[in-house]
């Protein structure tokens, strides 16, 4: 069996989001935003669709018991889902991704200069 990162519910509604590659099953996703199952599949379906995730990059099938498999969806794919349902719980798991992004990330800054042509 293989051990995975996921995206956990404290049981004081926070989350908790491991450092490293974050690979998550059907029924830990459902946890975490409040959906049903077809709801859930229907959405990533969508995302392949639309192209914005790709099966081959964004799914595997991992061992869980002797004759068991389960398909679980990387970090991208739970991104995307955060982003494109709209449930209570999708609420907290958006903001905290936002506040990681935005306290992670590093600024820069464009500078802009505008010249004044002769024209022809």
């Amino acid at each position: 069996m293989e051990q995975r990162n996921i995206i956990k519910r404290n049981d004081d509604n926070t989350l908790s989001i491991p450092a490293g590659e974050i690979w998550m099953s059907e029924s830990e996703l459902v946890e975490i935003f409040g959906v049903f199952i077809p709801k859930l599949r229907n959405t990533i379906q969508t995302l392949y669709k639309e192209e914005l995730a790709r099966p081959y990059e964004a799914e595997r099938t991992i061992k869980v018991q002797r004759n068991l498999y389960q398909t679980v969806y990387n970090f991208e794919v739970v991104l995307l889902l955060a982003f494109r349902l709209n449930t209570y719980q999708t609420r907290p798991v958006r903001r905290e991704l936002m506040e990681r992004i935005s306290r992670d990330h590093k600024p820069f800054e464009v500078i802009l200069t505008a010249t004044r042509g002769t024209g022809n």
